[in-house]
C-alpha cells in the first residue's frame, strides 16, 4: 500500500506548519513517491507552473490569508489538473461536502495515519491517470454522485477492492 503506480510522479505537499511537513516527509519516506514539501500558497503556486504533478495534498489554511479554495483555483487553470486532497483538524462532512462540492478529491483529517495519506494519495493519483487518458478516449458517461459515496470509494468499487 503507498506505493505510487508509476513510480515517479510528483506529490505537492503543501503545509505552513513545520511539523506536518515533518511528519508528512515520515510518512512517504519508506514510497517511492516523488515528494515535494512546501510551506506555502505562493510556493505551491509556482511549482504548480514547474513541473508536472500528480497529486496535491494541502492544508486547509495557508500562508498570506490564503486557504485551500485558492490553491484549488490554481489547479484548476492547469492542463490535466491534478486531485487536491484537503487536510484540516476539524475534518467535519460539511467540511467534506465543501470540498467535493467545489472540486477538490478528498478531506482528510488530522493528526495524520500514514495509511490513511499514503491511500488518499494511490487512489487520488489512480483517479488522475484515468482522467487523464480517458480524455483521448471518447466521453463517458458521467458517473451518479447520489449514491453518497466517497470518490475514492467509487474508485475502489470500481475496480472490486473492498
Amino acid at each position: 500500500m503507498g506505493e505510487n503506480p508509476a513510480g515517479s510522479e510528483i506529490i505537492v505537499a503543501v503545509f505552513p506548519a513545520r511539523e506536518d511537513r515533518v511528519s508528512l516527509d515520515q510518512i512517504f519516506a519508506s514510497s517511492n513517491w516523488n515528494l515535494h514539501l512546501l510551506a506555502g500558497f505562493q510556493e505551491a503556486r509556482t511549482a504548480l507552473g514547474t513541473f508536472p504533478v500528480g497529486v496535491v495534498i494541502s492544508d486547509a489554511r495557508l500562508s498570506d490569508g490564503h486557504c485551500w479554495k485558492d490553491l484549488l483555483h490554481e489547479i484548476q487553470g492547469i492542463v490535466n489538473p491534478p486531485p487536491l486532497i484537503v487536510v484540516d483538524r476539524l475534518a467535519d462532512e460539511a467540511l467534506w461536502a465543501e470540498v467535493l462540492n467545489l472540486g477538490a478529491y478528498d478531506l482528510l483529517a488530522k493528526p495524520f495515519h500514514a495509511k490513511e495519506v499514503l491511500h488518499a494519495v494511490t487512489m487520488a493519483y489512480s483517479f488522475w491517470r484515468r482522467e487523464r487518458e480517458g480524455a483521448s478516449t471518447p466521453a463517458k458517461p458521467p458517473q451518479s454522485a447520489h449514491d453518497g459515496s466517497r470518490p475514492d470509494q467509487q474508485s475502489r468499487a470500481a475496480s472490486g477492492d473492498p
